[in-house]
């Protein structure tokens, strides 16, 4: 009897230990097992170098021919990893399509990334073969590295680095990443009492028509002030994107640019439309639409007063049904601009799909405009798509008046830029109506 009792601890610690550090899906590993088996690995005098590795676009493929074929996907991967390291190395499934890899001593990390990309960017799985895209992040660990953690997040660091640049399979972390991570730490740390201590700012930038020469709408714009000192949206929206805090900036901006709408239905009997941007990271939000409408009812703002902005990249994204997304905004009243447009890699039949009003052309199209009026042919074609689709047209980042002349022969409806204003604070851009006296 005791034997037996003896016996079925034993098997249900087995099975437990299991469950705890066996992914099974693969048979790998799991994250608890990479933390315990990469942690032992660390106490060796030895080099180490760490690899995370992901499957681009794995969720579109999981969609497409579903989750057993997707499972079945993972477990090659997993195999093929196996098979193109040594034995003494470690590869375990993290999370989702994501493997961790850790190799201890000497590697050529050049040859061992590319026999990872070549071997899994074909893969058979029962008798078809699938074309993969891998991305990796590799760092070299220092000789008395001892957290695993703190080594994780700068492979990942690095593997985000190449976030978009499709020819580049893999980033290695530099210093400057490590400077980089400090710094992050630094906003995150003040984030929270920027939004209490009303250290974001709204800045209005016009949007004139060449036609008329008027201002039709602007563009809400935030700014970071921490005392004397300004923090750019480009290094701290990219940080608030990746923790969330990005939905909370967003209502407070939304809030106040309707604060700033009733303030200006005041003073003012025409007002210009005014867009506002909206991240992805909101656009989940299951409640966003309820709570972006509280704030038009407390400051008795209508929707058409106001554009919701989303970049390109946003309307591409597999996490989001973006045409019901856009519909139940577009009910709502509101106008639809997508930002940025001509950056991602969105079709013309999302362009007929969405129900949009309004594509900003980006900056990196107006630049190439020259001084003898010739802009790149690709500007030209989404005008006239544009045109042939019945959406308005604003042109970011206008600067020269060759530009200027340019855009308004091809009829694009709005200029946005240097040339005409730079954005604007609240009382500013007040003084700039009034000056002006160009609404439409």
């Amino acid at each position: 009897m005791n034997r037996k009792y003896k016996k079925l601890r034993i098997e249900k610690r087995n099975r437990l230990l299991e469950l705890a550090y066996i992914d099974p899906i693969t048979g790998l590993g799991n994250y608890n097992a990479y933390l315990a088996r990469t942690k032992e690995k660390l106490e060796m005098n030895d080099k180490k170098t760490m690899i995370i590795l992901d499957i681009d676009k794995f969720k579109t493929f999981n969609k497409k021919y579903g989750h057993k074929k997707g499972n079945a996907l993972l477990k090659r991967v997993g195999e093929e990893i196996k098979h193109s390291i040594r034995k003494t190395d470690i590869v375990c499934r993290l999370a989702n399509d994501v493997f961790g890899i850790f190799l201890v001593g000497e590697v050529d990390v050049e040859n061992i990334t590319d026999r990872l990309n070549s071997t899994i960017s074909r893969i058979n799985i029962g008798n078809i073969w699938y074309n993969l895209r891998i991305s990796m992040g590799v760092y070299i660990c220092d000789k008395d590295e001892r957290d695993v953690q703190s080594i994780i997040d700068k492979a990942i660091m690095a593997h985000d680095s190449i976030k978009g640049k499709y020819h580049v399979p893999y980033g290695v972390f530099t210093e400057e990443f490590e400077q980089k991570m400090i710094r992050e730490s630094e906003i995150e740390n003040m984030m929270e009492e920027a939004i209490k201590n009303k250290e974001f700012e709204i800045y209005y930038q016009p949007q004139i028509s060449p036609k008329t020469e008027k201002m039709e709408g602007a563009e809400a714009l935030v700014r970071w002030k921490k005392e004397q000192n300004k923090i750019s949206p480009s290094e701290f929206i990219p940080i608030f994107e990746k923790n969330y805090f990005i939905i909370k900036l967003d209502e407070y901006i939304y809030e106040k640019v309707c604060e700033n709408i009733q303030e200006m239905k005041k003073e003012f009997t025409e007002i210009p439309k005014i867009s506002v941007n909206i991240s992805k990271e909101s656009l989940l939000e299951r409640d966003f639409l309820i709570k972006y409408m509280k704030f038009n009812k407390k400051y008795n703002v209508k929707p058409n007063e106001i554009q919701i902005e989303i970049t390109e990249r946003t309307t591409t994204d597999d996490n989001i049904n973006m045409k019901e997304k856009l519909e139940k905004i577009k009910e709502k009243g509101f106008g639809i601009a997508i930002d940025d447009f001509g950056t991602g890699y969105s079709s013309l039949n999302m362009l007929e799909m969405l129900p949009i009003d309004t594509l900003k052309i980006d900056k990196t199209f107006i630049d190439k405009i020259d001084e003898k009026n010739n802009a790149i042919n690709l500007l030209e074609i989404i005008l006239l798509i544009s045109k042939k689709l019945n959406l308005k047209t604003v042109a970011e980042g206008v600067e020269k008046s060759e530009q200027v002349k340019y855009l308004t022969e091809k009829k694009c409806d709005l200029l946005q830029g240097y040339i005409y204003s730079k954005p604007l604070s609240f009382p500013e851009f007040k003084r700039y109506i009034i000056k002006n006296k160009n609404i439409k």
